[in-house]
């Protein structure tokens, strides 16, 4: 399930980066050209919103994080191991707290009906993907839990694909 929810959140980064590429070559072009088009740049920024949010959850999913580098430097097991827990319970509370504070923000933003300027973009848009990355994080944080429970949680998580020597 948690590989699942990782493809999704790559699939969601890769089409914000293309939206972000596209609209801010389509800015420059506007710009250069004297196109009488609005400006789509509000569509870029809102775009780094997903790339932020839900990026970090993919960070959080792959563990690469500066914390998980910290840990990997203790030499003791059972410090490492407490270390880990503590990691991500701390992660699964952050992620959880901010979760709920962006549903409460995305619900605000949805029905006072606040939109960006020039091309009209709802501001609940990027706001709702405050909440998704949070959301997701707080589910890789869960599994995180879970995994240190079962002693298998420490270090980076490899792509067996791109790296099939670290499969096991």
């Amino acid at each position: 399930m948690e590989d699942r929810l990782y493809t999704i959140e790559n699939l969601v980064c890769s089409l914000s980066l293309l939206v972000m590429l596209v609209t801010v070559a389509l800015g420059v072009c506007i710009r250069i050209f004297d196109w009488p088009v609005p400006n789509v740049a509000e569509w870029a920024m809102a775009a780094m919103s997903p790339l932020a949010f839900v990026g970090s959850a993919m960070c959080a999913r792959r563990r690469e994080h500066i914390s998980v580098d910290i840990i990997e430097q203790v030499r003791s097991v059972l410090l490492r191991r407490l270390a880990a827990m503590l990691v991500a319970v701390l992660m699964l509370a952050f992620s959880a707290i901010y979760a709920w504070l962006g549903w409460g923000l995305f619900e605000d933003a949805r029905q006072t009906g606040e939109r960006w300027l020039d091309m009209g973009t709802p501001l609940y848009v990027p706001i709702f993907f405050f909440f998704a990355g949070m959301a997701c994080m707080a589910v890789h944080g869960v599994c995180d839990v879970l995994r240190v429970c079962r002693g298998d949680g420490i270090g980076p998580v490899h792509d067996h694909a791109q790296h099939p020597e670290t499969a096991s």
